[in-house]
């Protein structure tokens, strides 16, 4: 290769190296955003199966979003309401929700993550929430706090900002 084509093209290599690592290695908002849909994913029990194992997958796949220490402070338009602390509690209250209520449908949306620090980070979240039964569905605000723990986001605490509607 002569000496004319070689800078441009080492030039153009290292552009698409930049761009491959760029795509490949995820920012840490989108690190965030998939641990929220791996939490979304877990509590959905839509169209899954409800026997114990399944169940127990379930909730060991959202406990591994969570810090030990987490906060759960839920005031949901139409009666749910309540205080969570400590990963063991949420799994008590995961299991039982998803027994009570096997057609739970959450999805997220309109999903902020804002004071991103090297370690800790908060994130505004709508759920919809749809039980299955006669109330309908719910989209709920909540605001979530992340912490980052040897290179992996961790939800810490999640708190309701406000009811947004019912149908």
């Amino acid at each position: 290769m002569s000496p004319s084509f070689r800078k441009p093209f080492m030039g153009v290599l290292i552009a698409l190296a930049l761009w491959a690592l760029w795509w490949f290695i995820p920012s840490e908002e989108e690190r965030i955003r998939r641990v929220l849909e791996q939490a979304r994913a877990s509590v959905s029990s839509e169209g899954k199966p409800a026997d114990g194992l399944a169940l127990l997958a379930r909730v060991g796949q959202l406990t591994q979003c969570l810090t030990r220490d987490v906060e759960i402070q839920v005031d949901v338009f139409g009666g749910l309401s309540g205080n969570l602390s400590g990963v063991d509690e949420v799994r008590a209250a995961a299991a039982g929700m998803t027994q009570q209520f096997p057609g739970l449908k959450v999805q997220l949306s309109e999903i902020q993550i804002s004071e991103l620090m090297p370690t800790s980070a908060k994130a505004t979240v709508v759920a919809t929430i749809n039980t299955g039964s006669r109330n309908g569905q719910t989209a709920q605000e909540f605001e979530l706090r992340f912490r980052k723990w040897e290179g992996r986001w961790y939800i810490s605490k999640i708190a309701t900002v406000q009811a947004l509607r019912t149908r």
